[in-house]
């Protein structure tokens, strides 16, 4: 699967909107490995931390506090939700699902517990976050 048009362009605002918000790290296309499998979310937020150029790191075991996927053409949504509830199984607070056509953010905090934002602020209350739709989708 290639990421589309749409999706590399949602994904360089994100990276942008936490780059911006000086609490938090976040990394783009990261190798996480959970439960010895490895996975590549569109974006992983951590808390704040530094890099280090001269030791790189593969592949992180330390889970992040938020996982981001956007929805490509050719993806499924329940691969992606499959997915989340790997991920907050292994500690993730939450994960978003951007969703390009509709415009929309669903906010997972659980596997069986999301809200979906299809207008105003992403509100991620595990996090205690909020990020206009507007930003995301610039």
């Amino acid at each position: 699967m290639s990421p589309s048009f749409n999706h590399a362009y949602i994904q360089v605002n994100l990276g942008a909107i936490f780059k911006a918000m000086p609490e938090f790290s976040a990394f783009s296309e990261l190798t996480l490995t959970i439960n010895g499998a490895d996975y590549v979310p569109d974006l992983v937020v951590y808390p704040k931390r530094p890099v280090t150029y001269y030791r790189d790191i593969l592949k992180m075991t330390d889970i992040p506090l938020l996982v981001i996927e956007i929805l490509s053409p050719t993806q499924g949504m329940q691969e992606i939700i499959d997915k989340f509830a790997i991920y907050l199984q292994a500690g993730v607070k939450s994960c978003w699902l951007v969703q390009p056509y509709g415009q929309s953010v669903m906010v997972w905090t659980s596997p069986e517990k999301y809200t979906h934002v299809v207008d105003g602020d992403v509100v991620d209350e595990a996090l205690g976050l909020r990020v206009p739709l507007t930003q995301i989708f610039a």
